[in-house]
């Protein structure tokens, strides 16, 4: 009998533990948090000033479980751009509708750059790409991997099948036409534009892309 209650406690213990959840769900659960706090890091008070020490700390780990997870800050960054860019393509999953309504597909790829680019998470880090994009190592190559240019590549898919001659320049035309001055008046360079504002903006870009398409298209 005695044997049988010092053998107990170690058989609830396994019991408590098969009911937990498993360690790799634990430590996926752990990378998750860290990676939202240095987002949240990154987007509020920029690149430099995140440090991983206070990433640490924000997530509630100790630096040497940050660590072993994340080798610098680059990678760290790389982690939360990622899932910030696969937050937004979640939103919008299907591919740009590629019907013979050229401007009511461009119309609705708008719409959803506009969507993104002017939300809050969006605008910041239009600004921290702005202020310090150059203190970051391999910018172009984290952003490149994390899936920015997927909407670039469906536009481009688009106009190519409508008959553009350089559909890529121009769908990342359309793409700087739509967000780049709205994005600019939200930080306070002009004007912020309210609804209508952005819907007229973006009918005039999408206007400006059909005459172009339009104008390629035309047999010389």
């Amino acid at each position: 009998m005695s044997a049988l209650l010092r053998a107990l406690p170690a058989a609830v213990e396994r019991r408590r533990h098969r009911r937990g959840r498993p360690p790799r769900e634990i430590a996926a659960a752990l990378t998750a948090t860290i990676v939202e706090a240095a987002m949240r890091g990154f987007l509020d008070d920029g690149y430099a000033a995140t440090s991983l020490e206070r990433v640490a700390a924000q997530a509630g780990v100790s630096k040497r479980t940050l660590y072993a997870r994340f080798r610098d800050k680059p990678a760290l960054f790389a982690a939360a751009i990622t899932t910030l860019i696969e937050r937004w393509r979640a939103r919008y999953p299907q591919p740009v509708n590629a019907s013979p309504d050229l401007a009511a597909a461009l119309t609705e790829a708008g719409r959803q750059m506009l969507e993104v680019g002017l939300s809050a998470e969006g605008l910041a880090l239009f600004r921290l790409l702005v202020a310090e994009g150059s203190r970051v190592p391999n910018l172009t190559g984290i952003l490149a991997k994390a899936g920015a240019g997927v909407g670039i590549e469906r536009l481009t898919g688009l106009l190519a099948a409508h008959g553009a001659a350089e559909p890529e320049a121009l769908a990342e035309q359309f793409q700087r036409l739509v967000i780049t001055a709205p994005q600019l008046r939200a930080l306070g360079l002009g004007a912020p534009m309210d609804e209508a504002a952005r819907a007229a903006w973006l009918r005039g870009c999408v206007s400006l892309v059909l005459a172009s398409v339009r104008a390629q298209a035309r047999p010389t």
